[in-house]
């Protein structure tokens, strides 16, 4: 099967790891994810976790190319997801293109000075804008993945 971020044929599809406390929230981007798979725009597999904890057991297990984590969750929240994203992926060598779900300029600043490569407003999910700006993030993602198995060889 082949998927829409670049891939070639017999490739897997990317994983999304949606890291959102919100039920609603988290099912609507679930239902977006689900609507750009069907209509072929974006082709991967979504990945929940309701709490920071759950994020990071996801996040270990499933290795992600995507992650759109809240900032404000319980149990562990967004910037905590984060430092455990960049000592596994560092220890890993493994690449994931991390985006906060929502942020005030504080935790902006915070953020990109922590690791963080993007933002998603929740507001301003509009599909048309949204998808390019997740096919560019997973594109991204999948050719860093691909450097990193060079970089291994040499």
């Amino acid at each position: 099967m082949s998927n829409n971020s670049g891939g070639k044929a017999g490739d897997s599809k990317p994983a999304v790891l949606i890291a959102e406390d919100n039920a609603q929230t988290r099912a609507l981007l679930k239902r977006f994810f689900e609507k750009a798979n069907e209509r072929g725009d974006l082709i991967c597999d979504i990945i929940e976790a309701a709490d920071g904890e759950e994020a990071i057991q996801m996040l270990d297990i499933a290795q992600p190319e995507l992650i759109l984590c809240d900032i404000g969750m319980p149990k562990k929240d967004g910037f905590e997801v984060l430092q455990h994203f960049n000592e596994f992926s560092r220890f890993n060598n493994l690449f994931c293109f991390f985006a906060f779900l929502s942020a005030s300029r504080e935790e902006k600043k915070r953020a990109f000075a922590a690791g963080a490569m993007g933002f998603l407003a929740k507001e301003d999910i509009n599909y048309f804008i949204v998808t390019p700006l997740l096919k560019s993030w997973l594109r991204l993602a999948k050719l860093e993945r691909e450097l990193a198995k060079y970089k291994i060889a040499d």
